[in-house]
């Protein structure tokens, strides 16, 4: 009768496991998963090889299961139905969002766009700071010109006190 709910037929009860099909081992994993009793489960993308039933009857099993629930997936679907907090792990560090997958979207959502202003923001400052430098470099450039033309003005003016003629 378990074995039924969950999609099997009559001829696959007496089936070895090794000949089982992906999605069958995934079925038979669950109908064991309802009969076992555990607080903690470890989930690897656990509706990759399930039908939609299946799905739907994992969620159901999920919702009321009394234990923690760890679980990898890509389906979105899914972890809207079954998340009631969320770890991201990115870059080799965690964040933790107590709340379903919804919230951890918005909260994701306007992480970004706070990072995206603080990177819009140290742009502009690294820009000023560029800016800044090249003001100074062109003031520096401009007074060691003056310099030098100064330099070069007396040194011109030396000359010609050596050289010039007095009449006397």
């Amino acid at each position: 009768a378990l074995l039924g709910r969950f999609n099997f037929k009559k001829e696959q009860v007496h089936k070895k496991v090794s000949f089982l099909s992906g999605g069958e081992k995934a079925r038979l994993a669950l109908a064991k998963f309802m009969v076992t009793p555990a607080t903690l489960l470890v989930l690897d993308e656990p509706t990759n090889h399930l039908d939609i039933t299946s799905k739907e009857m994992l969620e159901e099993a999920l919702k009321n299961f009394q234990g923690t629930v760890i679980t990898i997936s890509h389906d979105r679907y899914f972890l809207k139905q079954i998340a009631t907090r969320v770890i991201e792990i990115s870059d080799g560090q965690f964040e933790a969002y107590s709340g379903d997958y919804e919230y951890y979207l918005e909260k994701n959502e306007a992480a970004a766009e706070v990072d995206e202003k603080l990177k819009a923001q140290e742009k502009e400052v690294a820009n000023s700071n560029i800016k800044a430098k090249s003001k100074i470099s062109k003031a520096e450039k401009l007074r060691a010109k003056k310099e030098k033309a100064k330099a070069f003005s007396a040194k011109k003016g030396g000359q010609k006190a050596k050289n010039a003629k007095r009449w006397n």
